[in-house]
């Protein structure tokens, strides 16, 4: 914004565009085409000649001294309805709001003490209410600046555009972010629906035993009454440290000749499904067991990556095989991303798995308890 008032030559143009204001030679154009109100003295006086109609930005021009409009173009009228000869001569005022009007009658007796505004000294222009002809209120970005005629009368010019257009191109963009979200989301669906259907394909090419064909049935069932909405998720703050140490030992029993390994603080609490996480945990430990060859290991480990984020990640050595994932571990991953949670699993050509579980942390405060026995040191060793 200018630190002072504008003065406007005689010999020169004022060209106001949405980036400011300037000055053109414009004798050439002097004898052409004239602005609506070029016959009126004050814009003789003015000299902004014909280039102002053709500013896309309502430009409204008013005494400082009693706030009555002098100059009116195009845009102006066709945001608020008048045309020049029905806003001219009428004060400013009639395109505010009443309780604006009364800030603006303060803010410029004011301004004419001080040479300081809000608006006039704004950086940027600034948002505010409007009254149309009609009497519709319509939101408009007003940049202010002082004139000054050869004479030294002080004018006030006033820059203004619909922030309508602004606000549905917001909106309009947002649609555009949540249609690809949305597309995104159907794609994710569907690639996931893809690898199901290559787990089950792979296991029944198997030749599975009974016990392999029940576990991919209840896997089938559950994705069915996940997607359906049928499967709760009952969401509490639980500590993952005491359902890492029940889903291990459990699997313990089951990993004959492996050793399992587990890293983890005193607490590491979450907001999540207990049921549903030690669900996960079972499902994940049955598919390294069954990866690991006699002698290797498992590691689970806990982390409280942030106040936020609570992970768990399951590792095993390979047993030099490929496998694809079973149908228990994508019920998994919809599991925990049904709580918010993400599931991730890799494999390594020589067949070892990592699998990382991420549930949302609790605000809880973690407590304090003594360690368990098979914690000593950092490692806890399950034979």
């Amino acid at each position: 914004m200018p630190a002072g008032p504008l003065e406007v030559h005689t010999g020169s143009q004022m060209v106001v565009t949405s980036n400011g204001v300037g000055y053109l030679d414009y004798e050439n154009e002097r004898n052409g085409a004239r602005s609506q109100t070029s016959a009126n003295e004050t814009d003789t006086d003015l000299n902004l000649g014909g280039l102002i109609d053709r500013v896309l930005d309502a430009v409204i021009v008013a005494r400082l001294t009693n706030g009555r409009i002098v100059l009116w173009n195009p845009a102006a009228e066709r945001l608020f309805g008048y045309t020049a000869e029905q806003a001219i001569g009428r004060p400013i005022e009639m395109l505010m709001p009443e309780p604006l009007a009364h800030i603006h009658r303060a803010g410029m007796e004011r301004y004419m003490r001080t040479g300081h505004g809000l608006i006039i000294d704004a950086d940027s222009p600034i948002e505010m209410p409007a009254r149309t002809r009609s009497g519709e209120e319509v939101r408009v970005e007003i940049t202010l600046s002082e004139l000054l005629s050869p004479s030294g009368e002080r004018y006030a010019m006033a820059v203004m555009r619909d922030a309508r257009h602004r606000k549905q191109l917001e909106l309009a963009n947002l649609e555009l972010v949540q249609a690809r979200v949305a597309r995104s989301e159907a794609e994710a669906r569907l690639a996931a629906v893809d690898e199901l259907l290559d787990s089950v394909g792979a296991t029944l090419e198997a030749n599975p035993t009974v016990p392999e064909l029940k576990r991919v049935v209840r896997g089938l069932t559950d994705v069915r009454r996940i997607r359906s909405g049928e499967m709760r998720v009952r969401v509490v703050d639980a500590d993952v440290v005491d359902l890492v140490h029940a889903a291990s030992d459990a699997a313990r029993r089951r990993a004959a000749n492996r050793r399992m390994l587990v890293y983890a603080p005193p607490s590491a609490m979450a907001s999540c499904d207990p049921s549903h996480v030690r669900q996960v945990l079972d499902q994940v430990l049955e598919d390294a067991i069954q990866r690991t060859p006699e002698g290797g290991r498992i590691e689970l480990d806990v982390h409280v990556n942030s106040p936020q984020v609570v992970q768990v990640s399951i590792r095993t050595d390979g047993d030099g095989q490929p496998h694809s994932p079973g149908v228990g571990v994508l019920v998994s991953r919809m599991l925990v991303q049904h709580q918010g949670g993400t599931l991730s699993r890799d494999t390594s050509p020589s067949g070892s798995l990592e699998v990382t579980v991420t549930l949302p942390g609790s605000p809880r405060q973690m407590r304090r308890r003594p360690s368990r026995p098979r914690q000593l040191g950092r490692a806890a060793l399950l034979a």
